[in-house]
């Protein structure tokens, strides 16, 4: 009984080498691109961790998380995409986007190229459709940023451990084992002696 009582110690004292942890991913649309990162729910962001988005099944993008667990991409049209994260060793985590939260997409930029002679700038358009597109889409453009640290902060608490799921978690073990040595006892006093 004594070296069971070693061993069990031995072994609930011995250093774990992989922790428990989920991995999960944010992911947002803002001016046409969609962006986040990726986590650690216990905390933590992996740095390197390859990411692939889909676009109905089909690779369209393959890149490596920067070293805040953060990913960009901009895609050439709108459609549903979803984000995949795969920091190795099993943990992964997907998140879709919809074409509707891309709203419209502009053409990615080119970086060093030379600006075109622009025009003036023409006043608002006075007819009411036009109007009312231009502020749809800058009211959208606004909430989009407000919105954003909002849903950040869901992602957070919603995968944070809870103290009353450790506590279900505990209680679920104590009943078990209560109802095992129950058994076992009933087993004990109706054998035959």
């Amino acid at each position: 009984m004594s070296r069971r009582l070693a061993v069990a110690l031995l072994i609930a004292l011995s250093p774990a080498t992989a922790s428990a942890h989920r991995l999960k991913v944010f992911v947002t649309a803002e001016n046409g691109a969609l962006g986040g990162y990726a986590f650690f729910v216990g905390g933590g962001r992996p740095e390197g961790a390859d990411f692939v988005v889909k676009d109905g099944g089909r690779e369209v993008f393959r890149g490596k998380t920067d070293a805040h667990g953060g990913f960009a991409w901009r895609p050439e049209a709108p459609g549903d995409f979803s984000v995949t994260v795969d920091a190795g060793d099993g943990h992964w985590a997907e998140a879709v986007i919809t074409a509707d939260r891309l709203g419209g997409v502009a053409p990615p930029t080119v970086a060093n190229a030379t600006p075109l002679a622009q025009p003036a700038p023409v006043c608002a358009p006075n007819d009411p459709d036009s109007l009312a597109k231009l502020v749809e889409a800058q009211v959208d453009r606004a909430v989009a940023r407000q919105v954003r640290p909002l849903l950040e902060a869901y992602a957070l608490a919603e995968a944070r451990v809870r103290f009353n799921d450790v506590m279900g978690g505990v209680g679920m073990i104590v009943g078990l084992a209560g109802a095992g040595f129950w058994a076992l006892s009933r087993r004990r006093r109706d054998a035959p002696e």
